[in-house]
């Protein structure tokens, strides 16, 4: 009865502790003990290094400025003066749509505001001899205002039938129905400018990444179905202050030059290494290194052909590796294999491997 307990009460122990992801369980580091036996491992010299050089994300291709044309006005289109794939310039007419009506409104407007500002010249004039009280004065000026009121909607209402892009660059898409003799309605959507004078891509990163970066670290950008094999460089151009609430992610801008004229287009899949922000070097061990005792981490250390079990104090974590703030040393020797035959003072056959930080 007795034994059966006590192996319930081991299982357990070994079960909660390998439900950690970050470290391996270690029920029997802390154990003394150890077999006489030689157990072979391997092992890698502790040493300084940075924990992440680069980070990897992807994205979208757009350019620096993309505006939705939309038209304002109503009415049967006349005049189609674009295409997808053409390039325009800032002011230059996408569209017309008949303006026979707007511009009849804006004569008509017109005439009433020649009138008002005839008849509150007359007014100003009398009131200065005498002639005019003080309130006819006002109600000039009122109908003045008025009238140059509609004047001004008249003739926005006459521009408004001329569609223009509002950017330079290149028409990306023309919407479906916009066709010369077909009826376009007030606010639709005409086309898609793109300024691809230059390009950004907006990538996320998580928090344990997002400290890494600053405005202006260098990057590489690789966009495969326009340049193949041929990488960009690219510059950060700004980082997010917060996170996005419904992705946890924060945004990074980044920005490069177009060398290609239409080669490289918005829309296209692409992917950049960002080359991380230089901190101090800091002691480097692959996550596989590390054993985990409850809330307690360690590490086996070869000392005098034998291994030491040393408590350490992780810092920060980046895929398989992991900063290490206390416990070890430079130059120590640090077990990476047969790591579930050890225990403090298991004697060893040591091969070195390399150094800490530069184990992936």
């Amino acid at each position: 009865m007795y034994k059966i307990g006590a192996v319930c009460v081991a299982l357990f122990f070994i079960v909660s502790c390998t439900d950690k992801t970050d470290a391996q369980s270690g029920p029997t580091a802390w154990e003394g003990g150890a077999p006489v036996d030689t157990v072979a491992v391997e092992a890698l010299v502790v040493s300084r290094g940075q924990l992440v050089s680069t980070i990897n994300a992807s994205g979208t291709v757009a350019g620096v400025n993309e505006a939705l044309v939309v038209s304002e006005a109503q009415g049967i289109i006349r005049r189609l003066s674009v295409a997808p794939g053409q390039r325009v310039r800032e002011g230059q007419e996408l569209l017309k749509i008949d303006d026979t009506i707007a511009a009849l409104n804006v004569q008509r407007a017109k005439d009433q505001l020649d009138s008002a500002q005839l008849d509150l010249r007359a007014n100003e004039q009398l009131a200065e001899s005498g002639g005019s009280s003080t309130a006819a004065l006002i109600r000039a000026r009122s109908a003045a205002s008025a009238a140059r009121a509609q004047y001004e909607t008249a003739l926005k209402a006459f521009n408004d039938t001329t569609v223009r892009s509002p950017i330079s660059g290149i028409v990306a898409t023309r919407s479906e129905g916009v066709t010369v003799g077909n009826v376009i309605s007030a606010f639709t959507r005409v086309a898609r400018v793109v300024d691809n004078s230059s390009f950004k891509i907006t990538v996320g990163l998580g928090e344990r990444e997002i400290g890494l970066v600053r405005t202006g670290n260098p990057v590489s950008v690789s966009i495969p179905s326009a340049l193949g094999s041929e990488l960009v460089e690219g510059l950060v151009e700004s980082t997010g202050g917060g996170a996005d609430p419904s992705t946890g992610s924060y945004s990074v801008i980044i920005s490069f030059a177009n060398k290609w004229d239409n080669l490289v287009k918005s829309g296209m899949s692409a992917s950049v290494e960002i080359t991380s922000s230089e901190r101090e070097p800091a002691i480097v061990i692959p996550l596989s290194a590390l054993l985990r005792r409850n809330e307690r981490y360690a590490v086996f250390v070869v000392k005098d052909n034998t291994v030491q079990v040393r408590e350490v104090t992780p810092g920060q974590r980046s895929g398989v590796r992991t900063e290490i703030l206390s416990g070890l040393s430079e130059g120590e020797h640090l077990v990476i294999s047969g790591l579930s035959r050890l225990r403090d003072g298991t004697p060893v056959a040591v091969t070195l491997r390399g150094n800490s930080s530069e184990r992936e």
